[in-house]
């Protein structure tokens, strides 16, 4: 059912994570009162030396002057075992953003638990963290570790944001677990958040692969009638409801932004060809299609003129099937498709020889499923052009095809061999 959509979607905007690898200790010191998380964990204060904190401050600047080699020596230096628990956290949690820095994905995660396992840090970092290792583990495509990781956070989040949310939806979205997708991802739009687009598909795509359609389109149309000048959620709606059968109303939508002018995505073009076509409308169809490749929105590729030719085709419209195939057959010195169609129009047209040209030309290029057919029809224009033994030939190339072997044998058989 979903065979022609876009189901897996990032995030939306590029990965930012939940902590910065530096709090200000003296902000904390100022705190008279210490907080105690929703799981009962008590704050810490944090406790290092002066001479640390000297050392460290050092190692934060030639981190912000992104001289990773350098802060990762300087890390080495601290690292001893006589440093305090929180010094440990700090070590580990900068080591974790400088290894992340480097898409060192499954370094920094080390990197990040080994700073939570201290327990050494303030509440703000000590959760933030576990929701930084959520988030890494997502990145390094460890979704079941992210889902639980991120559970773990939950626990003792204050705030949890809709792009949290969105994060363990896509968990369990790239799981295949469309039913605790869609259970997360309401839960970002509850937030009352503007939503992503990216929150939108990974909605509708959930629901479709659950084959609630007709919830997926409604959800689709609410989305648009928000926002009716996104064409990218347009193209998406647009092929759902070919996808759907719903012809019709993918028709009255294309055709509305097709007469405002904004018809200026390829996708769309090509939606509204298929719902043409599939509505048995094949020369509006090819009508649209053309439109595109004339305003050079649609790819003059092989393709699209394969696709206008069969709705010209389907229109009993010959000369204009013919000469989109020609087009499709100059770009396709590999595949043989668009001049055995040409062909196939060439003898509908009763001009075998230049149909035995085209059957000639698609053998020689293969790569065609029925090669069988080929041969067939090349011996059909070879008799109709009066070369007999040139059709002997073919039909007994043909019969070496299951497809054909029939068909040969009998046009074989009538011609006395």
């Amino acid at each position: 059912m979903m065979s022609k959509l876009i189901r897996s979607l990032l995030l939306g905007a590029a990965f930012v994570l939940a902590v910065s690898p530096v709090v200000d200790a003296r902000e904390r010191k100022d705190k008279k009162e210490m907080t105690v998380s929703k799981s009962g964990r008590v704050d810490k204060e944090p406790k290092g030396s002066a001479k640390f904190g000297k050392a460290f401050e050092k190692i934060v600047k030639a981190y912000d002057a992104e001289e990773y080699d350098k802060v990762l020596a300087e890390l080495d230096k601290l690292d001893t075992p006589k440093a305090l628990p929180y010094e440990k956290a700090k070590i580990e949690q900068i080591r974790g953003f400088v290894y992340y820095n480097q898409d060192m994905i499954p370094e920094a995660i080390t990197a990040m638990k080994a700073a939570i396992a201290t327990d050494a840090l303030g509440n703000t970092e000590h959760f933030q963290l576990k929701l930084t290792v959520a988030e890494l583990y997502h990145m390094n495509d460890q979704l079941p570790e992210s889902a639980v990781a991120f559970d773990d956070w939950l626990k003792d989040a204050d705030t949890v944001s809709g792009r949290n949310w969105a994060l363990q939806a896509k968990n369990y979205y790239d799981q295949d677990d469309y039913e605790k997708a869609l259970e997360y991802i309401d839960q970002a739009f509850a937030t009352g958040e503007k939503p992503e687009k990216a929150w939108q598909q990974m909605k509708a795509n959930a629901l479709l692969s659950l084959e609630r359609t007709d919830e997926a389109i409604a959800f689709g149309q609410t989305v648009l009638a928000a926002n009716p000048d996104d064409l990218e959620f347009s193209n998406f709606l647009s092929a759902l409801l070919v996808d759907a059968g719903q012809h019709a109303q993918a028709i009255t939508m294309l055709e509305g932004i097709r007469s405002q002018g904004k018809m200026d995505k390829e996708n769309l073009y090509n939606n509204l060809y298929a719902a043409y076509r599939e509505s048995d409308r094949a020369k509006e169809a090819a009508a649209v299609l053309l439109e595109g490749l004339d305003k050079g929105i649609v790819r003059p590729v092989k393709e699209r003129y394969l696709q206008v030719g069969e709705a010209f085709y389907d229109s009993e419209d010959l000369p204009n099937a013919l000469a989109n195939f020609r087009k499709a057959a100059e770009l396709s010195p590999e595949d043989g498709t668009p001049d055995l169609y040409a062909g196939q129009v060439l003898l509908d047209q009763e001009k075998p020889q230049e149909a035995r040209s085209a059957f000639a030309a698609a053998i020689q290029k293969g790569n065609l499923r029925q090669m069988g057919n080929a041969y067939y029809q090349l011996g059909i224009a070879e008799l109709d052009s009066n070369n007999e033994a040139a059709a002997v030939a073919a039909f007994k190339k043909a019969q070496q095809y299951p497809e054909s072997q029939k068909n040969a044998a009998q046009a074989l058989k009538s011609m006395g061999y």
